[in-house]
């Protein structure tokens, strides 16, 4: 979401850096990355310069310059041959061979073999049955800079040939494109469902969308890394035909999970940026207003939330001194606001960050693994991604 959403908006938009989220990862000589599990158990050997999360079973991991895919034994299944891989969905991961010096993305199945060849400059991993992908430029092919995404089936063919300026993952039978700098919804036909009328559409998890509106400064949750977008703009809240369900009144908001968003109205701001921010619900009903400086959305019945202050950095608003801890649904303190960082939900368990080392809560709210990795990621299939001290051995069968 991240980066379709910094293409798509127009270059007025400002980066916003929440906590120390988004750095690059790289082993060094003494530490690499392995995985744990829910006990912080060291599962598979940390031997990887880089690794992600699991995704069906596989995880992409960098070993001697290139990516290749480990089970959860640690047992390498497809051989480390690649310059980029993606997570597998669908039963097929996009990858770069960057053979005869060619950087396009391709598809490969689960055994590692070439399902759909090489030919595209980005591709999503599939949703629905279907992937987003940039096909090239070509007076041939007709595309030009403005209408390079389409999408794809499991078997290479063009569902929806490529018209869009960018487009994403279908959700639920509709996907945001962009047409132009204008963002609508579209549905498996390729007919627009949400006619291309906002600066910028969120996809919520109930098939509604946070819209941006033209006519003043915002703010907009990206995605779980603490980065945000500014631009000009009030959010509001459409449905999947693009019915206005909450007028555009927000200077801030984030996209609706399990029936809440955190929204500000810029109350208690210096500097023109938002200070307090507060829980909606789908009828634009306050239900928690906890005067937070921030909110991430709801995983698992809690939402990490953080008390500090907004401070202007030339063209890059920061939220310092911040301290982080999570609330339930009625807005009660389930962890304390104690942490550096503080990531949602997943398998039980939450990522948080002390004095520069990342451990993880359960829903008690009682440390389950202390903070003690340099690096470390949420969890996904019951592993987490960590980098912590370097392995004797390495696993390459």
């Amino acid at each position: 979401m991240q980066k379709f959403i910094a293409l798509a908006i127009s270059a007025q938009i400002g980066l916003i850096t929440i906590g120390a989220a988004g750095q690059a990862r790289a082993a060094t000589n003494t530490e690499a990355y392995g995985y744990i599990d829910r006990t912080g158990k060291l599962t598979i050997a940390a031997n990887f310069d880089e690794a992600s999360e699991f995704s069906e079973g596989l995880a992409a991991v960098k070993i001697g310059g290139k990516y290749g895919y480990v089970d959860k034994t640690g047992q390498m299944q497809i051989a480390p041959t690649f310059d980029t891989a993606k997570p597998f969905k669908n039963g097929l991961a996009a990858v770069i061979s960057n053979e005869n010096d060619v950087r396009l993305y391709g598809y490969i199945d689960t055994t590692g073999r070439v399902v759909i060849p090489a030919a595209f400059e980005s591709a999503n991993p599939f949703s629905e049955g279907v992937a987003a992908v940039k096909f090239t430029c070509s007076k041939e092919n007709g595309v030009t800079s403005d209408t390079q995404w389409g999408y794809i089936d499991k078997t290479g063919k063009t569902v929806i040939k490529p018209a869009f300026a960018q487009a994403e993952d279908f959700q639920k039978g509709l996907a945001v494109v962009y047409s132009g700098q204008k963002a609508g919804a579209i549905d498996r036909d390729g007919t627009f469902a949400v006619k291309p009328a906002y600066q910028m559409l969120l996809a919520n998890s109930d098939n509604t969308f946070s819209v941006l509106k033209t006519s003043g400064p915002a703010m907009s949750l990206v995605g779980f890394g603490y980065n945000w977008l500014v631009s000009g703009g009030l959010f509001g809240f459409v449905d999947s035909k693009g019915k206005t369900l909450i007028k555009p009144t927000y200077d801030g908001a984030s996209s609706f999970s399990e029936g809440l968003a955190c929204v500000t109205t810029g109350e208690g701001a210096k500097g023109g940026q938002p200070r307090n921010w507060l829980y909606i619900d789908e009828s634009g009903t306050k239900k928690i207003d906890g005067k937070f400086s921030f909110g991430l959305p709801f995983a698992e019945g809690l939402a990490p939330v953080a008390k500090g202050r907004w401070q202007n950095s030339g063209m890059t608003p920061a939220l310092v001194s911040a301290k982080w801890g999570f609330i339930d649904k009625k807005g009660k303190t389930v962890v304390p606001l104690n942490f550096d960082e503080a990531h949602p939900f997943s398998c039980g368990m939450a990522r948080v960050v002390a004095d520069g080392k990342s451990g993880y809560v359960d829903h008690d709210g009682k440390i389950a693994i202390e903070p003690k990795f340099s690096d470390a990621d949420d969890f996904s299939e019951d592993l987490a991604v960590v980098k912590t001290t370097r392995s004797a051995a390495t696993k390459t069968e």
